[in-house]
Parts: structure tokens; sequence; C-alpha cells
């Protein structure tokens, strides 16, 4: 029996390195011929400074809900946008496949993670809001002092607050998927210049088991404070 025992172990860690080579060999095909440039999380601090704001006021998840001034198809187009930017590749497959479903068509899904904000222009309403995300989104969540305030003269206190949650909100889950994403790329060989393996998993480890169970208890508070 413990002979049996032995060489399933033997042919356990034969498969196990086997398995694992296979998954290198095939990450270092896809991402060892360029260098990773995405924007990342570098360290766990600077997602716990992204999702504090939510954590200690989440009316700021209740109030951009219920604005009745940013409808769903407004708050994907600068969604849209941020996720162009910020280059996430897996937001970008969820926002693309969601905002089909709202009814946005292909060409504008494309110009709107392109860049190319020409095509929602000529919603007048809309337009400020998306010039402000993309910049927002070049600027690593740091806008200039004089759109903050072409965003508060445009939309008001309440709603222009709720369109920078919005865009912090969407800001967080791309860093995430870049980060998983910078991972990737560091076992196949082309790891991220601002980061270290020990700050993506300790980052993708405290979003997974940290920031999403404790996500739907903030939207909670939020309701139970409103």
């Amino acid at each position: 029996m413990a002979k049996r025992r032995g060489i399933g172990w033997v042919i356990g860690l034969g498969v196990g390195l086997f398995a694992a080579g296979y998954v290198q060999q095939t990450l270092k095909d896809k991402y060892g011929s360029r260098p990773f440039r995405k924007r990342t999380y570098s360290s766990v601090r600077e997602l716990i400074s992204a999702v504090r704001p939510f954590w200690r006021d989440p009316s700021l998840l209740r109030s951009m809900r219920e604005n009745e001034q940013i409808n769903p198809l407004f708050a994907e187009r600068m969604m849209l946008v941020v996720t162009g930017v910020n280059g996430c590749r897996y937001c970008s497959f969820a926002h693309l496949r969601y905002a089909q479903s709202l009814g946005l068509d292909q060409g504008e899904i494309d110009a709107l993670l392109g860049g190319r904000r020409g095509v929602s222009e000529k919603l007048v309403h809309e337009a400020q809001a998306l010039y402000f995300a993309s910049h927002y989104a070049e600027t690593g969540g740091h806008p200039d002092t004089s759109l903050v305030e072409a965003l508060l003269d445009t939309y008001g206190q309440r709603t222009a607050k709720d369109i920078v949650s919005y865009l912090c909100v969407i800001t967080i889950a791309n860093l995430v998927g870049n980060t998983f994403d910078a991972l990737l790329s560091r076992i196949g060989g082309q790891p991220a210049p601002d980061s270290t393996l020990t700050d993506e998993l300790a980052t993708l480890g405290v979003f997974a088991l940290g920031v999403m169970p404790l996500a739907p208890v903030a939207f909670v508070r939020g309701i139970v404070k409103s």
C-alpha cells in the first residue's frame, strides 16, 4: 500500500511539474515578447487607499446608483472611456457585452474604448463628463482643478461627485485586472517595472478575500444609513 502511494505521489508530482511548465511556456509565448506597460496597483496600500472612501462613506455607492441624472447608458459610456485608457482586457470584455445589452452599437463602443469620443459628443449632456473621464484616467486619478470646476459647473455638486465615484469604481476594477495580467506577464518572463511578485500576490489576495466580501456589506450600510 505504501509503495502504491509513493508511486502515486511521484506520478502526481510529475503531472504537476508538466502542467506548471506548460502554463509557464504558454504565458511566455503570450507575454514574453513585449514589456508590460499597463498601469497596475504597485502595492496593497494603493488598493486600500482607493477603496477606503467607499467603506467610510457607503452612501457614495447608493448616491451614484440612485442619481437620475446618470442613466445606465451615461454611466456605461464613462466606464468604457476609462477602461479604454487603462487597457484592462477583462473589463473591456465585460463592458462590451453589457454595453451591447443596453443598445450601444459596436461603432460607438469601439470609439469609446479607443478614446474617440466624437460619437457620443452629440449628447451634449454627457460631453463634459466623457472628456473628464478620459482625463481622469490619463492622469491616474489626479485631474486638473480647472476640469474639476468645469464638471461642478456643468452637473452640480451631487452629480459631479457621483461621476467621480463611478470613475473611481471602474478604475479599481481596471487596475485589479491589470495587476492580475502583470502577474501572468511576470510568469511569462516580462515583469511589470513598478511592481513585485509580493505586491501583486498581496494586492490580488486582499481584493479577493477582503474587498469583494465587504462590498455587499458596504452597500447594505449605505441603505441602512439612508
